[in-house]
């Protein structure tokens, strides 16, 4: 996802920063984030997204998982942004496609207990990271593929595939259409609208629609292309 700047007021609050008071400065501003966005969350879901930053900050100390190196960027970058796209989801199942630290797919797993989440990310230490915050967080509800989106075959297709890091949402279509259910949905998130590749998707015939997201206390153009899947 390119870098994007925040609008909240206060400095910034560096990644090593993680002290009771900054959590608990955390979960208030997730809250009113959460808020803004209209998503429903519980106290334990709020919990568990302070202990997924917690645990990203440490581990991007050593292992560069994100370019984001300040806590409340990482709130309207990561976690906003992520949570940003759940009240445009139907669906029991969902697959995040190349999601890096667990982006969105982990965020949307904490917030919705009852959907079963598949992430398949085939850089090695990132689902590393991925894994073994999902045990922190004992997230029944995620789980993670360490292979190429080109060579997973799941037994089951998802109701959803996402993705906020394909270069193209032609190749995003082409990489994961053996993963999607009939009557299913990709749910392309994207920066500006993508008109050159919305283009190439009617010339697919693939139908699709396009939702402008308003990400709490981020300065850029975040949208949605939802994408049906062929029948």
């Amino acid at each position: 996802m390119p870098a994007a700047k925040t609008r909240h007021k206060t400095q910034g609050i560096a990644m090593n920063d993680t002290s009771t008071a900054t959590q608990k400065m955390l979960a208030e501003r997730i809250k009113q984030g959460m808020d803004s966005l209209d998503v429903s969350y519980g106290d334990e879901a709020i919990e568990k997204l302070v202990a997924y930053m917690v645990l990203l900050a440490e581990w991007n100390k050593t292992h560069n998982l994100t370019s984001v190196d300040d806590l409340e960027e990482m709130l309207s970058i990561h976690i906003f942004d992520s949570a940003s796209i759940k009240p445009y989801m139907k669906g029991a199942s969902l697959l995040d496609v190349g999601s890096g630290a667990g982006l969105p797919g982990m965020i949307l797993a904490i917030l919705s207990p009852a959907l079963q989440v598949t992430s398949v990310e085939s850089r090695n230490k990132k689902a590393q990271f991925q894994m073994f915050a999902a045990n922190k967080l004992r997230l029944k509800n995620f789980k993670v593929e360490n292979v190429r989106i080109e060579e997973f075959e799941p037994k089951e297709k998802f109701s959803m595939v996402t993705s906020r890091a394909f270069s193209s949402i032609e190749d995003f279509v082409n990489g994961s259409k053996q993963t999607i259910a009939t009557n299913g949905r990709w749910l392309a998130m994207k920066g500006l609208v993508p008109k050159e590749e919305l283009k190439v998707l009617k010339k697919m015939n693939l139908k699709f629609d396009t939702f402008a997201l308003k990400v709490p206390e981020l300065d850029a153009q975040r949208n949605l292309v939802v994408i049906g899947a062929p029948k």
